[in-house]
C-alpha cells in the first residue's frame, strides 16, 4: 500500500484534538466545537473521516472517537515500505 504523507492541515487538526482530548475517548461535537475557530465543519469532518480511514482516530460507535499515537501509527505503516526498501537495496548490491 503507497502511503502519501500527511497534509499540514491533517496533522494540525490531530494535534489540535491531542491536545485538548489527549488519548480519551470524545464524541463528534466536542471535537467539532474545539477546530470551529480553525476550521469550518465541512473540513473539520472530511479531515476526522479521513483520520479514521488512515488508523489515526479510532471510532468507538457512531459518535465517539480515541486518538491513536502517532508513533505507533509511523511504526505501523512503515513497516511495508521499509521491508521494501531493503529488499530493493540488496537486489542493487
Amino acid at each position: 500500500m503507497l502511503m502519501r504523507w500527511l497534509k499540514k492541515r491533517e496533522v494540525v487538526i490531530y494535534f489540535l484534538l491531542y491536545r485538548k482530548f489527549g488519548y480519551s475517548q470524545f464524541n463528534l461535537g466536542e471535537a467539532l466545537y474545539e477546530l470551529s475557530p480553525f476550521f469550518s465543519k465541512k473540513v473539520s469532518l472530511s479531515v476526522i473521516k479521513y483520520l479514521v480511514k488512515l488508523g489515526l482516530l479510532i471510532r468507538n460507535n457512531n459518535y465517539y472517537f480515541t486518538l491513536v499515537p502517532f508513533e505507533e501509527y509511523i511504526l505501523l505503516n512503515s513497516y511495508d515500505y521499509l521491508k521494501r526498501r531493503s529488499s530493493l537495496r540488496r537486489k542493487i548490491q
